[in-house]
């Protein structure tokens, strides 16, 4: 076990290695850490000591509001101190950002039989979170009723569930929650904790309509771009991304995922593995993208060894955390334009790429092109695109009967 000087020792060394600068790392060994080393050892402690640790903060906090020590030592104190308490019962100074906790409590049965679900088979990552929340919602809503264990579960529960998702979800997240739960019934049924699998009865028909979401108009795309400061480091990396979900369509989680590796800068492409697909798409580097990537990539983008394009802008340099941060980001720059978003109105960031597929399609471009650039698998897809063009879609007198739908672009 590291001494306490030696855990200290690490806290700047560590900041350091994850982009730190040196003179913020050793200054807060020298202002926080340094004063709890000499308390552990004026204690004849020679190891991280929590108890003494807890009591040096209530004492950090009593000087503050008697006034003795200044608003900025005292956050600098607590901050070194947190850092090196995550350190000793991690073994890591950086963390994860922590998620919030669901709104769907469990007891102890409940929580124990989701972990050993999620274990017993691998689920893909876009789908985990909704199994996730599908099993959550439905023992969270047992428990509710007083069935603390499954044992006296059986088809008038499922069905007594299934009433208050059909008054407050679309048809179509009732077929999600209907699969969900069908494939985690048969799962305990296997384990001989249900008594049927109740496949039938999540199996219910349930008429689906598709909302059609609305794309980005031109005049707002352009808004959007014109509120970012292009002489900011953010500024630089922000005006790329956003940049190119316009101009390619890329999806805001492959825009996350872009690596340096993915642009062809001397044939003018970008080959981008799909994360819904898992299919590569090759694109053409527009001359705009790719000044703005090249502008982020040579003046703003931090000196790190992650393989991203687009990373985070204060340490850990890690990539970003997951495509939600590149939507708000995009929702700050609608918003610092005046351009008002409805809530589940469909003008986050996936609508520029629906922009572009109704561009392409008023334009005149072949379906088939048009769904290979938008690295869509079924010409069917495009149909929401056409939809899109209300300009166009009057003298459109073609239907899709007697047209293959199942078949893609050609690779």
């Amino acid at each position: 076990m590291q001494t306490i000087q030696e855990l200290a020792m690490r806290v700047p060394a560590e900041m350091t290695a994850a982009g730190y600068a040196q003179n913020t790392a050793w200054q807060l060994y020298i202002y926080s850490l340094l004063p709890l080393v000499r308390l552990h050892e004026a204690q004849s402690k020679t190891h991280f000591d929590t108890d003494l640790t807890a009591d040096h903060i209530r004492e950090l906090r009593a000087r503050y509001y008697g006034g003795e020590i200044s608003c900025r030592l005292y956050v600098q104190r607590i901050y070194g101190i947190e850092k090196i308490t995550r350190l000793h019962e991690t073994g890591k100074l950086l963390w994860e950002t922590p998620r919030k906790g669901s709104m769907y409590k469990l007891n102890d049965c409940y929580g124990q039989l989701l972990d050993e679900y999620l274990g017993s088979a691998s689920f893909h990552p876009n789908t985990r979170g909704d199994v996730v929340w599908a099993a959550r919602s439905l023992f969270a809503w047992l428990v509710k009723e007083n069935h603390d264990t499954l044992g006296d579960v059986a088809a008038p529960e499922i069905q007594a569930y299934m009433v208050p998702c059909s008054q407050s979800m679309t048809s179509s997240s009732i077929r999600n929650v209907q699969l969900y739960l069908r494939k985690l019934c048969a799962y305990l049924h296997e384990r001989g904790l249900l008594g049927n699998p109740y496949a039938s009865l999540l199996s219910v028909k349930s008429s689906h309509e598709a909302k059609l979401y609305p794309a980005t108009p031109q005049e707002e795309i352009a808004a959007v771009l014109r509120q970012i400061d292009r002489s900011t480091v953010s500024g630089k990396r922000n005006y790329a991304m956003i940049l190119l979900g316009a101009v390619t369509g890329l999806r805001a989680v492959d825009v996350k995922n872009l690596k340096l590796s993915d642009i062809d800068w001397a044939n003018g492409e970008i080959a981008v593995v799909q994360s819904k697909t898992g299919k590569t798409n090759v694109l053409p580097l527009a001359e705009d993208v790719g000044e703005a990537a090249r502008d982020h990539i040579l003046h703003a983008r931090p000196n790190t060894t992650s393989g991203n394009v687009f990373i985070r802008l204060a340490p850990p340099y890690v990539e970003m955390k997951d495509a939600v941060s590149i939507g708000c980001l995009y929702g700050t720059y609608r918003k610092k334009a005046g351009l008002t978003r409805k809530a589940f109105g469909g003008m986050g960031f996936h609508s520029l790429r629906r922009a572009l597929g109704r561009n392409m399609i008023t334009a005149g471009v072949p379906i088939e092109d048009a769904a290979q650039t938008m690295g869509d698998e079924k010409i069917d897809s495009m149909k929401k695109y056409i939809a899109l063009d209300s300009e166009h879609l009057a003298e459109c007198s073609l239907g899709f009967s007697g047209t293959e739908l199942s078949g893609g672009a050609e690779e």
